[in-house]
């Protein structure tokens, strides 16, 4: 008997790998229904992957990423497609080579894995929490749930998720459970994340996006990331893809004690010289328009009210009245708005956990245990990080193929 612990993507990915060789699978999951987590990723629209070449998904990851490479080579992201086309889900590619189901909804994924679970009469238990994993002699022996009752398991699969989430019931007790075995636990961490800034007017911007802006990080003067593309103001910071991709380094010095600065380029695609002529064209342009109205053309008129108020330009002047002090202080804002980061990330807000059972003790090649004969990990309880763009779900659908057929 093959026992998956955990119903979300590597779970029932898992599932599905090891039935798919006749063999007898149970699926235990905590919750009332599988993929309770799956229905939140892309925001409930189900980022399922990214278009990129199969070859180059490893270095949209943290530096453990080489350890995926077998498990993306026996399941990549065409793979993965070709999977999900063949059962009859239809995808789109969006900006940045997202993939998502043309029907905007993550239910439509759930709803396909879930028949083909029940296709290949794989047992699901919901409800059910795992209390301990029996092993004896370094080989897996049986499972012991909270309700006390016991299935004799020849291979376990752990597939458990990471910190992320806690909503959804990811709280960490596979984890806990493979440190038990003895198994090496990098330090769990929240990643793709927004940051909350440290800044008055911050919340005057939720709500308001930029885009093509570039963002500078820097920490003792010494740049960390340096991304350009588009982000969101919320109600006391930041998010969007390229900040949720800068943030698990910026995360790192925080948590170092250092402090962290960030500089908004709000003209990414001009110099300071450009920037400048481009505002003094429109001023003559237009040079008895209310400055507020000619800032609108580069910014969203809110932010452009917050522009003047840090510039200590009143509201109402009008663009011929701009001092030359005035011009420069604008310019400065536009090209290098500063805030800085404060030291407030928490689980409840992250999208993945960064950390988790450490690489390597685990074969690469199977997602075997290297310390314990018939224990499996995968998903986002590995040690293994990535990018915003549909690559931590493509992580958790190629480990969960992976660990399946290999268990089975």
């Amino acid at each position: 008997m093959i026992v998956v612990i955990g119903g979300g993507p590597a779970g029932m990915m898992a599932a599905i790998g090891a039935a798919s060789g006749q063999n007898e699978v149970t699926l235990i999951e905590k919750n009332k229904h599988l993929g309770r987590k799956l229905l939140l990723t892309g925001g409930g629209r189900c980022n399922l992957t990214n278009i990129c070449e199969p070859e180059d998904l490893i270095y949209h990851f943290s530096k453990t990423g080489s350890f995926l490479r077998d498990a993306i080579k026996t399941f990549d992201n065409k793979s993965l497609i070709s999977f999900f086309a063949k059962r009859g889900l239809k995808i789109k590619v969006e900006e940045n080579g997202r993939v998502f189901p043309v029907t905007d909804k993550a239910s439509s994924v759930l709803d396909l894995l879930e028949d083909e679970i029940k296709k290949l009469k794989i047992k699901v238990l919901c409800n059910t929490s795992v209390k301990r994993v029996m092993v004896t002699k370094s080989v897996v022996k049986s499972i012991l749930c909270e309700n006390g009752t016991i299935f004799q398991a020849d291979k376990v699969i752990f597939a458990t998720g990471g910190l992320s989430y806690q909503a959804t019931g990811s709280t960490g007790d596979g984890i806990r459970m493979a440190e038990k075995l003895g198994h090496t636990i990098a330090p769990l961490k929240p990643g793709l994340v927004a940051l909350t800034l440290e800044n008055i007017f911050s919340h005057k911007l939720e709500g308001v996006s930029l885009n093509d802006v570039k963002l500078i990080f820097k920490t003792d003067k010494k740049k960390i990331v340096t991304e350009k593309g588009s982000i969101i103001f919320t109600k006391n910071g930041i998010s969007g893809p390229i900040l949720l991709s800068s943030s698990g380094k910026v995360i790192d010095r925080l948590n170092a004690g250092k402090k962290v600065f960030l500089e908004i380029d709000i003209m990414s695609m001009f110099d300071l010289k450009e920037t400048e002529d481009i505002l003094i064209k429109k001023i003559l342009e237009s040079p008895v328009k209310g400055l507020k109205n000619i800032l609108k053309e580069f910014v969203p008129m809110r932010f452009s009210e917050v522009l003047l108020e840090l510039s200590k330009i009143p509201q109402d002047k009008k663009a011929n009245q701009l001092t030359f002090k005035e011009r420069k202080e604008l310019i400065t804002l536009l090209k290098g708005l500063k805030f800085n980061v404060a030291n407030t990330v928490s689980f409840e807000k992250a999208q993945i956990t960064r950390g988790g059972v450490s690489v390597k003790e685990i074969d690469p090649k199977t997602m075997e245990s290297k310390k314990e004969k018939g224990i499996y990990f995968a998903g986002e309880m590995i040690d293994i990080d990535g990018d915003c763009g549909g690559f931590n779900l493509q992580a958790a659908f190629s480990t969960g193929y992976l660990a399946g057929i290999s268990a089975g």
